[in-house]
């Protein structure tokens, strides 16, 4: 046998390492294809998605601190109400708060009865109320089916209806942010949802049953008790067009069911009278008169803070209904392409979600008041039309490759925050404001984004359309249109868990560095502390909406000043041993060469400069927020009196 000399063994090596390169190169591809056609079966099981879209959801409610002004406000509200026993009249630093009705403090009330007073049940409850209105959509959609499903394909096909409408909903970018966030709007379209499912039927010839009218009526009391006559307005546009969008004559239509829509409508105001009969008793006038009809009509008519044009709503849809805005065509069809050679079945279904849409963008765009928020239910017909549409086309795959090129795009950017801008503004930048605003640039939250990368670039990974992607699909399914249809409901799932994992990323890592700016833990407790050595504390030149309270568990209101030197000067007398919060920048920019004012502006520059060293300076959003002692206010108390001062802080 002939020996093999070490020149022909590194020739036959060198031979044979492109077939090992080109083998590493298949068996890769192969778990990549495997990746993802599990991810395609997780998307098979609609239980398993579901619970998977829910811990999401909690985990970004979970992951930052409440935001100021919106959510401590309202959890302080729900804290003010616990505490004082009053469940009917709703206060704000303990005066009267009429801007929003109870249903929604209440439901924080019974979480905290059950589990105690905690930060963690007013973060999750939003997630739980997005669950239930997803069902509610979902019985919503099957009312709404035009004709009556068997056992057949009918039936599976009005069951991938119903299911695509309620993924389409749970996708919005807006119901997805809102759903992790503690507002009103997630829970009026909830209830809603309930009030407008019995008249949503595309019969219209028959008097609805009773009991569907009371549950209809119920569902709009507590509409009513979500956010006030705003949802009567949802409930007209809806009902009141149904002679146009049913099946039968408008003359049947309002033969046979206006009494119903009467009794509804009294039933809802009933349920709505069970807490403003008490709140009329026990609270004073103006509370009321604001609630009903003030708050609404300042809105309507002539709104202050958030007066906009009229087209001011139509740019935010196309964000709104993200990642469904990637699907054009979706709009088209559920708009428009259907309107020649429709099934005569349909026009009920397309009927609907045309005139709730249109009529309700118009409506809200009239309205002086806007806030993108306001157009929450608007998302239900959007959704009843998307998946009409989706059904009727293929899977999303270029949806799904868009959006996995932007999470690609993202990921690298937050790769890109934690390895190049986060140390570099660790020694400077940020950190150098207070000691607080280190946090903003910890090793920690460098590596939360960097982790963010990573799951964004994997995601991008998962969310790539592939040839595993159609062996998801189970093989008991033979009809080849049986078989389309799952396939865009596995897409929908995808691209819908995919938009709310990466929404998650963002908030939950890569936007975690500015949580601790947003955080008011430490300036509430610090607070808490002053009352519980018996000093009073005042929030100056600045409209205080009760940001505090909660955080701090404060039990005493903060009284609020303005800045003039004689409401100073009276406050400092009869609080010596008082504190002051202001924010810095206002501060700094006080007028005067003497008197309150002036100590104050000296005050806030020793401190800046750092030779005040009692106060301490914290951050609200990208605000700073000093705090002064009384003494301040006669001028800068001289270096033994700031001892005394920092030794009756530290006790």
């Amino acid at each position: 046998m002939k020996r093999q000399t070490p020149r022909s063994r590194v020739i036959k090596r060198s031979e044979t390492e492109p077939a090992t390169r080109a083998g590493r190169w298949r068996k890769a591809m192969a778990l990549a294809e495997s990746a993802v056609s599990s991810g395609a079966n997780l998307c098979a099981s609609e239980r398993l998605c579901w619970a998977l879209w829910l811990t999401l959801l909690m985990a970004g409610a979970l992951a930052r601190p409440y935001l100021p002004i919106d959510e401590t406000r309202y959890v302080s509200v729900a804290w003010e109400m616990w505490h004082s026993g009053h469940w009917f009249v709703s206060s704000m630093n303990g005066a009267p708060y009429a801007d929003k009705p109870v249903l929604l403090f209440w439901l924080i009330h019974a979480g905290w009865a059950v589990f105690g007073v905690n930060e963690v049940w007013p973060k999750v409850l939003m997630p739980l109320v997005s669950l239930l209105g997803i069902w509610q959509l979902g019985r919503v959609a099957r009312t709404l089916w035009p004709v009556a499903a068997g056992e057949g394909d009918e039936w599976q096909v009005r069951e991938q209806w119903v299911s695509l409408t309620r993924w389409t909903l749970a996708g919005c970018l807006m119901w997805m942010l809102y759903s992790q966030a503690l507002m009103f709007d997630v829970l009026l379209t909830t209830c809603l949802l309930g009030a407008l499912r019995p008249w949503c039927s595309p019969l219209g010839a028959q008097p609805l049953p009773w009991k569907a009218v009371a549950e209809s009526g119920l569902w709009l009391g507590l509409a009513l008790l979500a956010k006030g006559p705003v949802a009567l307005l949802w409930f007209a546009v809806v009902v009141g067009s149904r002679p146009w969008w049913t099946q039968a004559k408008a003359r049947q239509v309002w033969a046979g069911e206006w009494r119903g829509w009467g009794m509804s409508l009294l039933l809802g105001l009933v349920v709505l009278c069970v807490w403003l009969l008490p709140a009329v008793i026990t609270g004073p006038a103006s509370y009321v008169e604001d609630l009903l009809w003030g708050q609404t009509a300042h809105r309507v008519v002539a709104a202050q803070d958030h007066a906009r044009p009229l087209w001011w709503y139509l740019p935010w849809l196309v964000v709104l209904i993200f990642p469904f805005s990637l699907r054009p065509r979706l709009l088209l069809e559920g708009f428009l392409a259907s309107i020649a050679q429709r099934p005569t079945a349909e026009q009920p279904l397309l009927r609907l979600g045309r005139v709730w849409a249109l009529s309700g963008l118009l409506i809200f765009s009239l309205i002086s008041g806007k806030q993108v928020h306001y157009l929450m239910p608007l998302l239900v017909p959007l959704s009843l039309l998307l998946a009409w549409a989706a059904l009727r086309q293929p899977p999303a795959h270029g949806a799904l490759r868009l959006l996995a090129m932007t999470s690609g795009g993202l990921g690298v950017a937050s790769l890109a925050l934690a390895v190049i801008v986060m140390p570099s503004l660790a020694p400077t930048g940020l950190a150098r404001w207070s000691a607080d605003s280190a946090l903003v640039a910890s090793s920690s939250t460098s590596l939360s984004s960097f982790l963010a990368g990573a799951g964004l670039l994997a995601l991008m990974s998962g969310l790539w359309p592939s040839s595993a992607t159609s062996g998801a699909i189970s093989a008991r399914q033979v009809s080849g249109e049986q078989t389309r249809h799952d396939g865009v409901l596995i897409a929908q799932r995808r691209l819908v868990l995919g938009s709310v994992l990466l929404v998650t990323c963002l908030l939950s890592l890569t936007l975690r560095p500015l949580w601790p700016r947003l955080d008011q833990t430490a300036i509430a407790q610090w607070i808490n502390g002053r009352q519980q050595a018996g000093q009073q504390v005042a929030v100056v030149g600045w409209d205080y909406q009760a940001t505090w309270q909660f955080t701090g568990r404060l039990t005493r209101p903060l009284e609020t000043l303005t800045r003039d030197a004689g409401s100073l000067s009276a406050w400092q007398a009869a609080h010596p041993d008082g504190w002051l919060v202001i924010e810095a920048e206002k501060c700094l920019r006080l007028p005067g060469t003497q008197g309150p004012l002036a100590g104050m502006r000296d005050w806030c520059q020793a401190a800046a400069d750092g030779k005040a060293d009692t106060s301490r300076i914290f951050h609200q959003g990208r605000h700073r927020v000093m705090t002064i002692p009384a003494a301040a206010l006669g001028g800068l108390p001289s270096a033994s009196s700031q001892r005394d001062m920092s030794a009756q802080e530290r006790q």
